[in-house]
């Protein structure tokens, strides 16, 4: 099977050869490491900065057992059971949610069982309700959701 030639470095003005499977010569892949690095480094310092102290709760081990044991109770979408339709539950959303009330976070008359479509659709009713205090999910994240 023949290599692809290597090409020219994506840097303006840099004529050198780019690292194979790479797009900058090693000097300027290395430079774009290091701005990248710190470009991240900053997001995730402004991102944390807007998140409440109350997101802390949905990491806890706490949160986690009572979700997945809520959730092994009611294995289908609650909202979707109402209206007569068969969707697998995905995640437990409070219906108060955890910043308004804290003390009801493990209560279980304050959680459903719902899929991605409907804690979005709710979402929307809650961030007009409580000024933005529910997060939208498109996809399902590669971790555990923070979902308040």
């Amino acid at each position: 099977m023949p290599i692809a030639p290597r090409s020219v470095c994506s840097f303006s003005g840099c004529f050198r050869l780019a690292n194979p499977g790479k797009s900058r010569c090693a000097e300027h892949h290395a430079e774009w490491e290091e701005r990248r690095a710190e470009q991240q480094k900053l997001a995730h310092r402004e991102y944390n900065k807007r998140r409440p102290a109350s997101d802390k709760f949905y990491w806890t081990n706490t949160w986690k057992k009572k979700s997945e044991e809520y959730r092994a109770r009611h294995p289908l979408c609650e909202e979707c059971e109402q209206i007569g339709l068969v969707e697998q539950s995905q995640l437990v959303d409070h219906i108060i949610p955890y910043r308004e009330r804290p003390d009801l976070g493990l209560v279980d008359e304050n959680l459903r069982a719902l899929c991605w479509p409907c804690h979005n659709r709710i979402g929307e009713k809650v961030r007009e309700k409580y000024g933005g205090t529910a997060e939208r999910v498109d996809a399902p994240p590669a971790r555990w959701p923070r979902i308040g």
